[in-house]
């Protein structure tokens, strides 16, 4: 039986507000703290094996921590947090979801494998970018506020108090089960190749490892838990990503703001792009390979299929 939500005052909600920011403040500083820590025990001659196994163990423990404080076994607050989450840390969270192992490791690939603009065949990798980004946003416009008001916990439930039936909501549910089957095996075949870098173990053990972080986090505390641990995980990742931008912005234009020169750098790369594409061995190299396509492109051409029954 699920407890009465608390009452939602004013000076409930600012104190609440208040300890997150300390909470996540600390948080931050120890993460910070934690990864000098590392790097002076590399420079000190720790093995990287030792590194990558102490980083992720620790990754594992903090998410544990994280979902055994916020046990609960109240219904709103296991599968929607409460509706309490304030809109920083919501967006957090949300940002995180998106930054995820498929995003960081399969869009990443898609990218490097097709390059931005693709051909006239394949879109290329921006494409499935701005599809993944363009669907969270038509997920928190279309479905979201109109979750939140009709006060149900998922989208087949949704469906099924919107139109009526069980129809509707078998379609939501087979909806959600594709969608979240095709999500979660990119999810787990990334914490395993995660997990095997950092460590070395069996690709299969990785994954085994890696999940075991994420069931007691999930089991416990549900939608709550797995917030919070979100945006714990989005403070780590925005380091990830700020340190090395930041890093190149001095070491190339010595301004610690890389949004200020991104227009001038990107300049710059196109004038270098140019330079090299008119380049007499880059078009020397061109029209080798487009030979080479030709050669490929006749012999296509004129080759006959086999018949059956004839040798080949």
């Amino acid at each position: 039986m699920s407890r009465p939500p608390k009452a939602r005052t004013p000076a409930r909600e600012g104190g609440f507000q208040r300890r997150l920011h300390l909470v996540y403040g600390g948080y931050a500083l120890g993460c910070v703290l934690f990864l000098l820590t590392l790097g002076v025990l590399e420079r000190m001659g720790l093995p990287r094996s030792w590194i990558g196994a102490i980083f992720l163990g620790s990754t594992v423990i903090a998410y544990a921590i994280i979902g055994i404080i916020s046990r609960t076994t109240d219904e709103a607050e296991y599968y929607v947090a409460g509706r309490r989450v304030p809109a920083l840390y919501n967006g957090m969270a949300t940002g995180a979801d998106w930054m995820s192992a498929a995003s960081f490791i399969g869009l990443a690939g898609t990218l490097y494998l097709q390059g931005f603009s693709g051909t006239a065949d394949d879109p290329g990798g921006l494409a499935f970018v701005l599809g993944w980004t363009g669907g969270f946003c038509l997920v928190a416009l279309l479905l979201a506020p109109y979750l939140r008001r009709f006060g149900q916990f998922t989208i087949p439930d949704f469906l099924g108090e919107r139109y009526g039936g069980t129809l509707p909501r078998l379609v939501g549910v087979i909806a959600a089960i594709l969608c979240s089957f095709t999500y979660v095996v990119a999810q787990i075949y990334a914490v395993g190749l995660i997990t095997t870098h950092l460590t070395g173990v069996a690709f299969e053990i990785g994954i085994f490892l890696g999940l075991g972080g994420i069931l007691v986090c999930s089991f416990l505390g549900g939608m709550r838990a797995v917030t919070w641990t979100q945006v714990g995980q989005y403070i780590v990742l925005i380091v990830a990503y700020l340190i090395p931008v930041v890093w190149l912005s001095v070491k190339q234009t010595g301004v610690p703001l890389p949004q200020l020169v991104y227009g001038v750098q990107m300049q710059k790369v196109t004038e270098r792009e140019a330079e090299l594409l008119a380049d007499p061995k880059e078009q020397e190299v061109v029209t080798a390979f487009a030979a080479q396509a030709r050669e490929y492109a006749a012999k296509l051409a004129n080759a006959r299929p086999r018949r059956p029954g004839c040798p080949s």
